[in-house]
């Protein structure tokens, strides 16, 4: 069955990755959409369409697959890993409402909202735990509203986000080397 004009299938793909390393993607981002569902408190608004959620995994083993056949590399960065797996995730759609509320304005961009919270656990990596400091909390609390709005509102690539996350590290380095002298 071919998927697009390369001729890829997910015969390929399977091959290539492996079925456990699919099968194993598919769980670990299933079980972050249903801990985000929990946390929202969206059990009966909203669920994970299993066919709509493994259609995003298979788009981005098939993004993934041509990049390192492009750029001829056996890995990727988890910068890549995660723009592309975000991409897609809003591309598709997979947490789907089953019960509209009129009154909850956040549930028309719930997967937007899944993104963001993904991108920033990834972004907090092993600080997720450590709490803002009042004076840095407006600039981070504008940051995180921006890539709400950008993630609701943009046309967004998997390098816009990609380039995003960068930024983000960027920022990081440099705010470490501040007062540092050569």
């Amino acid at each position: 069955m071919a998927t697009n004009k390369s001729n890829y299938d997910y015969e390929e793909i399977i091959e290539h990755f492996g079925k456990d390393k699919i099968i194993s993607r598919y769980g670990a981002i299933e079980s972050l959409m249903e801990s985000f569902i929990q946390k929202c408190n969206y059990q009966d608004k909203v669920k994970i369409a299993d066919s709509v959620l493994n259609q995003a995994i298979i788009d981005y083993f098939m993004d993934i697959h041509r990049l390192k056949n492009f750029h001829h590399i056996d890995k990727i960065n988890y910068v890549k890993i995660h723009a592309y797996s975000a991409y897609w995730i809003l591309r598709r759609k997979p947490i789907q409402i089953i019960q509209d509320d009129d009154e909850d304005t956040e549930l028309a961009f719930v997967n937007e909202n899944f993104v963001a919270t993904y991108l920033m656990q990834f972004l907090r990596g092993e600080y997720k735990g450590v709490l803002i400091r009042k004076e840095d909390r407006l600039t981070y609390n504008d940051f995180t509203d921006n890539l709400h709005y950008v993630l609701r509102y943009r046309t967004i690539t998997a390098q816009t986000l990609e380039t995003i996350l960068e930024s983000y590290f960027a920022g990081q380095v440099f705010e470490r080397s501040i007062g540092i002298s050569d």
